[in-house]
């Protein structure tokens, strides 16, 4: 980028207050890496003492995670057990008629990222934090009743299912730096996170009969900054899940799914349904995504599913990849994220997938819902 003298100007002013170069990034709506650059290129630092760039920790002692994840266990079970009795007894609102189909609806829930900051990647405006993304919740729920109220008419809608594939949470040690771009630490985000989806599901218990959740864990989830292979049930998303179960656990009508590896299947009237995050996929095009998909169809005991289910991409996208198989990439709630443009090179909307589920079809009337729905607000 042109650096203006003014901007120069300004720039070697912050240093000389003893602004770090993330402080003056976020001042001026710019990266940590061109702060970086540019004090460097035009030698700003001249005659200055900057103050050391304060290392994070990024790595941490088996003793240390077991230490946290039990701070953050005494938290959540103190919050859950305050707040039990709201999630045991909620009316259903809505009568089953006579002489209509049943079917079920699922919602793709994924990479959600509760307590991140996004800033578009050409202009710098913040698209995402934790206002924009309670609205966005809002807007969700609001889809779903809308399509509740318009299928209701034809069918009885039974299950409602709710497809988790990970990272809701975004973590606080996944890259150096992260913590310049989180609003809380990971242990808020968990209880945020919980309250978010418990909340969910109690409206949608008004509507629906039954609610079902599968939770599988995303790589945001993970106790380590390396993407190294760890057990399911180390993941904050695993101890996550495991609240949520705690906390509706008197409810006759959830039923909470958390399991112990990083792929699940579930069969639903016969339907095969394959889930899982999706990060294990290297690459970023079509090609790639195709090819791995293939692989873990083929590779998970040699059976044939209906829909693989995955997210990680922040992009929606549906591919047949067999003439049996529908592989689903669900999107994300961040508008115009900076990872998918830097990785992918290619600009992420914010939209979620909503699918009827019939006796006789595994996905059908499949709705992409818009996360900004009714916004006004142009980017």
């Amino acid at each position: 980028m042109k650096w203006s003298q003014d901007k120069l100007t300004l720039v070697k002013a912050y240093l000389e207050q003893g602004k770090t170069y993330q402080e003056i990034a976020s001042s001026l709506n710019l990266t940590y890496d061109q702060i970086e650059h540019c004090v460097r290129r035009y030698n700003l630092r001249k005659g200055i003492t900057i103050p050391a760039r304060k290392k994070e920790k990024t790595r941490f002692k088996n003793s240390e995670i077991v230490a946290n994840t039990q701070m953050y266990l005494d938290k959540l079970a103190e919050k859950i057990n305050k707040h039990n009795d709201i999630y045991k007894d909620i009316p259903l609102k809505i009568k089953r008629q006579k002489n209509k189909q049943t079917e079920d609806l699922a919602l793709v829930w994924s990479d959600m990222h509760t307590g991140m900051i996004n800033r578009h990647p050409l202009t710098k405006k913040i698209t995402y934090n934790q206002a924009i993304q309670e609205q966005e919740l809002q807007n969700l729920l609001r889809g779903i009743c809308r399509f509740h109220q318009l299928y209701s008419p034809s069918y009885n809608l039974e299950t409602f299912y709710i497809f988790d594939v990970g990272d809701n949470i975004t973590n606080d040690r996944i890259y150096e730096g992260q913590l310049g771009e989180i609003t809380c630490g990971v242990g808020e985000q968990i209880i945020k996170t919980l309250d978010y989806q418990s909340n969910f599901i109690k409206k949608l218990l008004t509507l629906f009969p039954k609610v079902v959740m599968i939770k599988v864990p995303g790589n945001h989830g993970r106790t380590t900054a390396k993407p190294i292979s760890e057990d399911a049930t180390n993941n904050f998303e695993y101890l996550l899940g495991k609240m949520l179960q705690e906390r509706f656990k008197e409810n006759k009508r959830v039923e909470i799914i958390v399991p112990e590896s990083y792929t699940y299947t579930v069969k639903i009237y016969n339907h095969k349904y394959l889930l899982t995050h999706g990060n294990i996929v290297r690459g970023g095009t079509l090609n790639s995504i195709e090819k791995a998909i293939k692989n873990i169809a083929s590779l998970a005991y040699q059976e044939f599913y209906d829909l693989i289910i995955i997210g990680h991409f922040h992009t929606s996208l549906k591919l047949r990849i067999t003439p049996e198989t529908n592989l689903l990439v669900n999107g994300c709630f961040i508008e115009y994220d900076d990872y998918a443009y830097q990785k992918l090179h290619k600009f992420s909307s914010a939209t979620q997938y909503l699918f009827n589920i019939s006796k006789k079809s595994p996905m059908h009337n499949l709705q992409e819902i818009n996360l900004l729905w009714g916004n006004t607000d142009k980017k």
